[in-house]
């Protein structure tokens, strides 16, 4: 299906890891023109490289949008490059483990910096460049409605995120701006692969036995993918999905149980 995102101008921030970085890759394929948001350099020129041998166009633009100073340069100098935003990606965003007890405050305000403060400013200075009937796309997480055992600050972060995406649709339905929020459940990144192998090597089990128990509470039996996540994220993002918004997407395999 042609998505419509043909030199399209989208904001990606976050695009250079995981879900983001196969994110860039199928806009590259829909032909859209991007800047790219993300604090590493050589990831940035990387994955630019990717868009553009697939088809697509893409600036680059080192950043730390924790930082609300260089969150707002970012933002503009994407404009200076891009004209009025069509789109908006945020997939910035981590889990934060440990024990409710262990975990102090400087834990917590690093959560909500990365999960929830830093989308929101990233809305709220790009709305001023988007152009009429502009997509919003946010990265969530599945444990916004079903919690993670010792993942608190992520937890509660990412419902935050999830309530503020139902918030912002509201007040920006009227000027023809979507707003939805992808929330993905256990996906076998980079990162959680590195995790559970550290956790198996301590529990003296296969990395492989890790995975088999990481995917045994998942109705489809295996762990996602970050192109299987990224596929909703450009679909949110594109034509196609005009009438959808202030929605929180699964991409779980069916791990929440709630309707």
């Amino acid at each position: 299906m042609d998505l419509d995102l043909r030199g399209k101008a989208v904001l990606l921030v976050g695009g250079t890891r995981g879900i983001g970085r196969e994110t860039a890759r199928l806009l590259g394929q829909e032909g859209a023109r991007l800047a790219l948001v993300a604090r590493d350099v050589r990831t940035l020129e990387e994955t630019a490289s990717e868009v553009r041998a697939q088809g697509g166009q893409a600036v680059t633009i080192p950043a730390d949008v924790t930082d609300p100073g260089q969150a707002q340069r970012a933002v503009a100098h994407a404009a200076g490059a891009l004209g009025k935003f069509d789109v908006l990606i945020c997939t910035v965003g981590r889990g934060f483990r440990g024990p409710f007890a262990e975990l102090d405050d400087a834990k917590w305000r690093e959560a909500f910096d990365l999960d929830f403060f830093a989308p929101a400013r990233l809305v709220r200075l790009a709305i001023p460049h988007m152009a009429p009937g502009g997509r919003i796309v946010l990265l969530g997480a599945a444990s916004a409605k079903q919690p993670s055992m010792h993942q608190s600050p992520s937890n509660a972060a990412k419902a935050a995120l999830a309530n503020l995406t139902r918030s912002l649709a509201e007040e920006l339905g009227p000027q023809g701006l979507v707003v939805n929020c992808v929330s993905p459940g256990r996906i076998l990144s980079n990162r959680r692969h590195e995790r559970l192998t550290a956790e198996a090597g301590k529990r003296g089990i296969s990395p492989e036995a890790a995975l088999r128990e990481d995917a045994s509470h998942i109705p489809l039996g295996r762990l996602g993918t970050p192109a299987e996540v990224a596929a909703i994220v450009v679909f949110l993002a594109s034509p196609r999905a005009a009438y959808i918004t202030g929605q929180s997407v699964l991409v779980d395999g069916g791990l929440v149980r709630t309707v």
